[in-house]
């Protein structure tokens, strides 16, 4: 009989093994670390889907995991990110016809916003230990951003960005 384990059989060896440490443990009084054995097997789970390639890169319409991607923008979709990975953002061809308010995400990763020089933006974001930077080539490192075009106004069409990095870098920029 040829059967191929899944990650689910491996689930399942891991909780009899944590259901086993926790009774030895309670019944002969040993002392046995189960959350750092659980917490040791599961990063090695991960290193070896790693290894397989078993973790695939995915690529959403508005999210990319683990890979890279090109985030294009669509009328009506409204939060956008980066986990792990790169991407890009391209709001280039875009011209609302009402203010626009998109949240942008990205973590573990870097993200590139592209914008139209024609359209107005305004960037509200904040940054915890990564980088976050706007057209006016100012910078965030650690806290808030803010950027606005000059010809911005919250009442006609345009964009406005909020955006929110850890431990990544988002960068926006006019082509």
């Amino acid at each position: 009989m040829n059967k191929s384990y899944s990650g689910s059989t491996f689930l399942g060896l891991i909780v009899v093994v944590i259901g086993l440490l926790l009774l030895v443990r309670n019944v002969f009084h040993i002392h046995i670390p189960v959350f750092t054995i659980v917490a040791s097997l599961g990063l090695i789970w991960l290193g070896i889907l790693l290894i397989r390639g078993s973790v695939a890169a995915k690529a959403y319409g508005a999210r990319t995991v683990f890979g890279d991607g090109k985030l294009n923008y669509t009328p009506g979709q409204e939060s956008y990110s980066v986990v792990f990975g790169s991407g890009v953002l391209n709001l280039q061809g875009a011209k609302p016809d009402a203010p626009v308010y998109l949240n942008v995400e990205c973590t573990f990763g870097d993200l590139k916003i592209i914008a139209n020089r024609d359209v107005p933006i305004r960037i509200e974001g904040n940054s915890t230990f990564g980088h976050l930077s706007g057209p006016d080539l100012r910078s965030a490192s650690f806290g808030p951003y803010m950027y606005t075009s000059a010809d911005y106004n919250p009442s006609l069409p345009g964009f406005t960005i909020h955006g929110r990095v850890t431990f990544g870098e988002m960068r926006v920029f006019y082509l």
